[in-house]
């Protein structure tokens, strides 16, 4: 488990935002287009390409629920924040920054969302030890973000907004390396977003990592009885996972509520 008092409370008091924003009315549709950068749990693909059933993801449930207008996705199944010889189609973080930012078409109040880390952080026995630290994962995803700033996704009534991973060391085929690059891939996180706000106010960190610790501390405050195992049949229902790695129907809910959630603090900003 995760040290909520070294993690959370430390790396997200510095997101809070002012009182003074708190009062402004949030509406249903926020954002004429919604840009996905992202691996597996945001690949609208995920579940034809893998031979399993259907699952709207956490963007998808969103644009279905009018908050978003349309949505542009590039997330792939297996992408990395790191940059790799050999990777396939939008495997990595900046194959994917270069096909969206080709022709980015912003919008004035479109909403990116970049959500990538988790096989980053599981792919440490890598044969060719290119995982054996998350070093060059982190100076890759520096880089990417910053790409997406400079094309202006914070600027305006734009926003980018970055996912901090939940405890990817609680799925249930953890490896005990998972721990340890779990903590430090979400301090980095935290501890980026803060120097990154300080001149771009419309970066948001979105607390995935939070919620989570708390679906898995009370989870029957979310309809939940299993939050350990692997179980298809109740994943829509009762189970978090569907499978040794990834949430089903009612995890990619929850998923999708925190996302919304974010959005309504979008809209307390502008």
């Amino acid at each position: 488990m995760l040290s909520r008092r070294q993690i959370v409370a430390g790396g997200l008091a510095a997101l809070a935002m002012p009182s003074i924003v708190r009062a402004a009315p949030i509406t249903n549709q926020v954002t004429k287009r919604l840009v996905v950068i992202g691996d597996s749990y945001s690949d609208p693909d995920y579940d034809t390409s893998n031979g399993l059933p259907s699952t709207p993801n956490w963007a998808e449930i969103l644009v279905s629920r009018d908050r978003a207008v349309s949505m542009v996705n590039y997330a792939r199944s297996g992408a990395t924040a790191m940059t790799y010889a050999g990777a396939p189609a939008r495997g990595t973080f900046k194959s994917q920054l270069d096909l969206f930012l080709a022709n980015p078409r912003y919008g004035d109040d479109d909403i990116t969302v970049v959500y990538l880390g988790y096989n980053d952080i599981a792919r440490s026995t890598d044969p060719q030890a290119r995982w054996q630290t998350l070093a060059p994962a982190k100076a890759d995803f520096r880089v990417g973000v910053d790409r997406l700033l400079t094309a202006g996704a914070a600027t305006g009534k734009r926003r980018l907004l970055i996912a901090a991973v939940h405890d990817w060391s609680r799925k249930p085929n953890s490896r005990a390396e998972y721990l340890p690059r779990t903590r430090e891939w979400l301090t980095f996180t935290y501890d980026f977003v803060n120097k990154r706000r300080a001149t771009h106010k419309g970066m948001i960190c979105v607390n995935v990592f939070r919620r989570f610790n708390d679906v898995v501390l009370r989870p029957q405050a979310y309809g939940l009885n299993n939050v350990t195992t692997a179980d298809p049949a109740r994943a829509a229902t009762t189970a978090l996972y569907y499978n040794t790695s990834h949430f089903g129907a009612k995890g990619q809910t929850i998923l999708a509520n925190e996302f919304s959630s974010a959005f309504d603090l979008v809209c307390r900003t502008r």
